[in-house]
């Protein structure tokens, strides 16, 4: 059962609604404010620190698009500090991509 309990919406796209775990706020500002000798600038720091949330929210897209497309359902994303949960329903039995049916004997 998806949970999104102490999570806050972000937003809504391609029928996947994205929620963002207040940890995430906890875990970006120790990173931010801890790596503050990494680079010459906090603006980098928080650049990095966003690069990683959009890449983790990419990747969730992908298993979320990808179940889809076997047939599945997926609707909602939850990203943690570290990384995402992508709640879906896959089907029963893995279909084929390309429009081909599945063979009766499985």
């Amino acid at each position: 059962m998806p949970t999104h309990q102490g999570s806050i919406r972000l937003f809504r796209a391609a029928g996947i609604t994205v929620f963002l775990h207040w940890s995430w706020f906890l875990v970006a500002a120790y990173e931010i404010n801890g790596r503050g000798r990494s680079y010459s600038s906090l603006t980098f720091n928080v650049l990095e620190y966003l690069a990683l949330f959009l890449i983790v929210l990419m990747h969730e897209f992908g298993h979320s698009l990808a179940c889809r497309q076997v047939g599945g359902e997926a609707n909602q994303i939850v990203l943690w500090p570290l990384g995402g949960v992508a709640y879906v329903n896959p089907p029963p039995v893995p279909a084929p991509l390309f429009g081909a049916s599945p063979p009766d004997h499985w």
